[in-house]
Order: C-alpha cells, then sequence, then structure tokens
C-alpha cells in the first residue's frame, strides 16, 4: 500500500534541500486513522493522480512565519493547434513543516476550494452552535480549542474566520492520541464537543466530494484505514471532567431535514441569546 502512495506522491511533491518522500508518505498516511477524514484524504490522492495538485516543502528561513498555505493561480497557455490561449489553474500546497497538523490543515483549506461549498450556510451555523458560550469539559481540549480557535483567529481579516475554522476543526483532530500517541485528548472527544460541526461534515461535506474520488484510490486506501489506526489509550486523570456542567442548548444536528429548519433554529437560538 505504501508503495501505492509513493508512486502518487513522487511526481507530485517537491522538496527544497533534502528529498524525504518517505517521512512525507507516512506522516500523510496517519491522518487516515481519523475515519472522518478518510473521503478528504482519498480526494487529494485523486487530485495529485489526476495532476492537478502538487505540495511544495520547503525549508524554513529565518524570516518565515507562515508554515503553511494553500495557493491557486491561474496560467494562459498558448495552444499552437486551435491558435489561442486557454486558462488552467495551477495549484499548490505548500508546506514548511512535516507534520500532521500543519498538513491536515493545509489540505482542509484545499478540499474546501475542491468542494465548491459555501462555508457561510450550513458550515456557520453547526460551528456556531458548538462554540457559542461553551467550552470543552476536558482540560487539555479545552486549552487547544482556545488556542486553535479563538486566540489565533485574531490574526485574521473576519472574512478568513470560517474558512480557519474548518482548517483548524480537522488540525484538531490530527493531534489527538489517534493520530498522534502521545496525544492528550481523543478524537472522540473532539468530535463529540463539535457535534453539528462533525455532523456538517460526515453528512454534508463528504458527501458532496465523494462523487470526485476516483473509487480504486478509495478501495486502495480502506487497508491503510484497518492499518495504521493506534490502539485507544485510556482517559488520563487530569482530562476528566472540568465540572459536571451539563449542554443547555439545543443540537443542530437533531435538525438535519432542511436549509429551513437549521435556519429557523439558528434563529431562535439568537433571540434566546438576546433576551439574556
Amino acid at each position: 500500500m505504501t508503495e501505492i502512495l509513493k508512486n502518487i506522491f513522487k511526481s507530485q511533491v517537491d522538496f527544497e534541500g533534502v528529498k524525504n518522500l518517505d517521512q512525507f508518505v507516512q506522516t500523510f498516511s496517519q491522518l487516515y486513522s481519523i475515519d472522518l477524514f478518510k473521503d478528504g484524504l482519498d480526494l487529494i490522492l485523486t487530485k495529485l493522480k489526476e495532476k492537478d495538485l502538487r505540495f511544495e516543502v520547503k525549508i524554513i528561513k529565518g524570516w518565515d512565519t507562515n508554515l503553511g498555505c494553500y495557493l491557486t493561480e491561474q496560467n494562459k497557455v498558448f495552444n499552437k493547434i486551435f491558435g489561442n490561449f486557454s486558462t488552467n489553474l495551477k495549484k499548490t500546497i505548500i508546506l514548511r513543516q512535516m507534520t500532521c497538523s500543519l498538513m491536515a490543515h493545509e489540505m482542509a483549506h484545499a478540499l474546501e476550494f475542491e468542494s465548491g461549498i459555501n462555508l457561510g450556510e450550513e458550515f456557520r451555523q453547526a460551528i456556531a452552535y458548538d462554540m457559542k458560550g461553551r467550552s470543552p469539559e476536558i482540560i487539555t481540549l479545552k486549552a487547544e480549542v482556545q488556542r486553535l480557535m479563538v486566540d489565533a483567529l485574531k490574526a485574521y481579516p473576519q472574512h478568513q474566520f470560517l474558512s480557519e475554522l474548518f482548517a483548524r476543526y480537522f488540525e484538531l483532530l490530527s493531534i489527538s492520541r489517534n493520530v498522534k500517541s502521545t496525544g492528550d485528548f481523543a478524537t472522540s472527544d473532539v468530535m463529540s464537543f463539535f457535534e453539528n460541526t462533525t455532523k456538517f461534515i460526515s453528512q454534508i461535506f463528504n458527501q458532496q466530494i465523494q462523487r470526485k474520488i476516483d473509487q480504486k484510490i478509495a478501495a486502495h486506501t480502506l487497508e491503510i484505514t484497518s492499518q495504521i489506526k493506534l490502539e485507544m489509550p485510556k482517559q488520563k486523570f487530569q482530562e476528566r471532567v472540568e465540572s459536571v456542567q451539563k449542554k443547555s442548548q439545543g443540537s443542530w444536528s437533531k435538525g438535519i431535514k432542511s436549509n429551513a429548519s437549521w435556519q429557523a433554529g439558528w434563529q431562535k437560538s439568537q433571540e434566546l441569546e438576546d433576551k439574556k
């Protein structure tokens, strides 16, 4: 299975400095321990196989402050046969570190682009239900949510907030102990707190991108999924519930029948908040 991935990656990954394809493939493969991410990873492989996406692994320079980014660039190519110019889109994921968290974050931006989905609709409602006036009961998860999804957003303009929250949800999953054995919380802890966001990914986003996935790749990566998963360690004492406070607001995922019902639920919750 590793050889299949190497064959897909080898012509689509450029290394600045030492070439380490084995480490790259291993890091990518580890993300398959997140079941929710499988469709997204399969689509990334599909785009690489189609030569419609590239990775660039660069050396960190002293002045670098951005560890990664996803770039799209329009290029005009002259067609000698038809005597005219055609436009193609160059898509590149740039990484200055080979870590699961950075890779997950930047690939999420690429997947948002490939999906064509509007994050200002269902995703906005889902993430708002999950985060507004709430924080995780597990102390370590609470700290990471604050760091990644609250404090870090202060460096971004408001119009980028939803895109960053989308990418940081996957980044949060990638630092769980299911991916990294020394992680301080489980993937299930993240998915439980972000219940509505998880429903959006599984029932809306993944459904939309599945039709774009090479089904041969999807079948091949089932083997990776079964091989790569780490045994779930027991919860540590310091991760236990910080308080016995129960959830008090409704769930976006329970009213998943139509856009109208989501919108009504969102408006109702806003009205309740305004009356407080």
